[in-house]
C-alpha cells in the first residue's frame, strides 16, 4: 500500500464525496483519479468504494477518524519533570513507584529515566549517565593499559 500525503488524501477524498454525491460509481471516481494521480498516487478501487459507501450512507466528514490506542503524550514535560522531582527526594526509587506515582506506563517512565534524563540505575541509585571529558580520558587509559598488560603477559602465568 503506497503512502499519499495528508493533502492528496484529503484532495481525492473530497472529490469522491462529490462526485458520489453526484451519482457516479466508484469504478468510473476511480478511473478519474488514477488519471490524475496515476496508479501509485491514487486511492486504491477498494478505498474509493468504501468511501463512496460512507458517503452515501451520509458520511459528512473527509476527515481521518480518531483511532484509539494511548496518548503520545505519556512522555510530556510536566510528567519528566515529576519524575525528576521524585528522584531527587528518593534517589532509590523503582520504576514500578515511579509509575503507579505519575500514572503511566512503567516502559514510559523508563523511557524518561534513560533518554530524557539521562539518568541510569547504578547501586539501586538513579545516577546521572553523564561523563565528563577527563573521566572518558581516564576510561580509555585504564582499558589500553589493561588491553597491553593482556598482550604482554602470559594467558598460563595469569591464569595460575
Amino acid at each position: 500500500m503506497t503512502s499519499l500525503g495528508k493533502s492528496s488524501k484529503i484532495e481525492q477524498r473530497a472529490y469522491v464525496k462529490i462526485r458520489t454525491l453526484l451519482g457516479k460509481s466508484a469504478h468510473e471516481i476511480h478511473l478519474h483519479l488514477v488519471q490524475v494521480y496515476t496508479t501509485k498516487g491514487a486511492l486504491s478501487y477498494a478505498g474509493v468504494r468504501r468511501g463512496a459507501q460512507r458517503f452515501r450512507l451520509g458520511r459528512k466528514s473527509i476527515e481521518d477518524d480518531p483511532r484509539p490506542g494511548a496518548p503520545i503524550t505519556a512522555a510530556s514535560p510536566i510528567k519528566s519533570c515529576a519524575i525528576k522531582k521524585l528522584i531527587g527526594l528518593d534517589p532509590h526509587i523503582t520504576i514500578r513507584e515511579l509509575s503507579n506515582s505519575v500514572g503511566i506506563s512503567m516502559g514510559s517512565v523508563n523511557h524518561i529515566l534513560r533518554s530524557q534524563l539521562k539518568l541510569t540505575k547504578v547501586g539501586a541509585r538513579w545516577v546521572p549517565h553523564l561523563l565528563t571529558k577527563a573521566q572518558k580520558e581516564t576510561r580509555v587509559r585504564c582499558c589500553r593499559n589493561l588491553l597491553k598488560s593482556y598482550k604482554e603477559c602470559d594467558l598460563e602465568d595469569y591464569l595460575r
